[in-house]
């Protein structure tokens, strides 16, 4: 670009200001070009950190993009957050389905759980900043209510599906969720009770699975009459039961840091941000399929 090339030769001014000013202008120029071959170039997997399905669609929530894909047959941009701190969705970790449609998705930047009713649109908050550190979601089986692990409180809350005020439902720091068949709620922690089964009407907690098995638990899904749980640092997905028994269910390839997990039909989903990938496991057969 001549202008470009103008500036360059007289920054070497001996005016100082003068100088100053041409580089400040040759670095917005600069960024104003890298700007414009990224969204020439289109979105890319960043982080992909959790994982959800709806039917036939899986929702990838990705941590650096901000934003979360929507993945069918091809990928697509279903909502992009904020580049910039403290602006909504700039920094989301988790998602489940909302039961209208579209889904929620917990930002630890403004402190909040949103709804992106569909592809595109604005998120809409749901607990006006009350939670610090959304690390899990999920909405129970008659749909009326959202749960949320936060990190930060290391507590469960309860909301309306609408939204409003937050209630404290247990003392459980959560990482990830699941309901079971008889509609209790699956904990995943960091903590000496590795997973924690929550009676949400009551408040009572029991310890299905502790002496912390795993190494670094990040997530857990349900499916049929079995749950399963990521485990980072071993690099891995153990297999759990309702009586508390855990065993290790895969290990290794194609895995390499797998983080968010999730279950439709007999697939098992699990986000892996060191390869920018979600692979679909066959849960009979184990053979696995990337699918980002």
């Amino acid at each position: 670009m001549k202008h470009i090339g103008f500036l360059t030769e007289l920054s070497g001014t001996a005016n100082p200001l003068f100088r100053g000013l041409c580089i400040a202008a040759l670095t917005l120029s600069a960024l104003s070009t890298g700007q414009c071959q990224e969204e020439a170039g289109g979105e890319q997997p960043a982080y992909p950190k959790a994982v959800t399905t709806s039917g036939e669609k899986i929702y990838v929530v990705d941590l650096d993009l901000p934003g979360v894909w929507e993945v069918g047959e091809e990928r697509k941009l279903f909502v992009k957050g904020s580049k910039f701190l403290r602006k909504p969705m700039n920094r989301p970790h988790c998602a489940t389905p909302h039961p209208s449609g579209g889904i929620l998705v917990g930002d630890s930047a403004t402190r909040e759980v949103y709804w992106i009713e569909k592809a595109g649109a604005d998120p809409k908050p749901l607990t006006n900043g009350y939670i610090g550190i959304p690390m899990a979601l999920a909405v129970d089986p008659t749909g009326k209510f959202v749960f949320v692990g936060d990190a930060e409180k290391r507590a469960t809350f309860r909301l309306s599906i609408e939204g409003g005020k937050c209630e404290l439902v247990a003392r459980v720091n959560a990482r990830g969720f699941a309901f079971d068949n008889d509609g209790k709620l699956l904990a995943v922690t960091p903590d000496a009770e590795a997973i924690q089964r929550i009676d949400t009407e009551t408040g009572d907690v029991e310890t299905l699975v502790g002496g912390r098995p795993y190494q670094f638990p990040n997530s857990l899904c349900w499916a049929g009459d079995q749950g399963f749980v990521t485990d980072t640092y071993d690099n891995s997905v153990w297999r759990f039961t309702a009586d508390g028994k855990t065993e290790r269910w895969h290990q290794g390839a194609p895995l390499q840091r797998p983080v968010g997990i999730a279950t439709s039909g007999t697939s098992l989903f699990v986000a892996d941000p060191k390869q920018k990938q979600i692979f679909e496991f066959n849960l009979e057969t184990k053979e696995s399929t990337p699918r980002m």
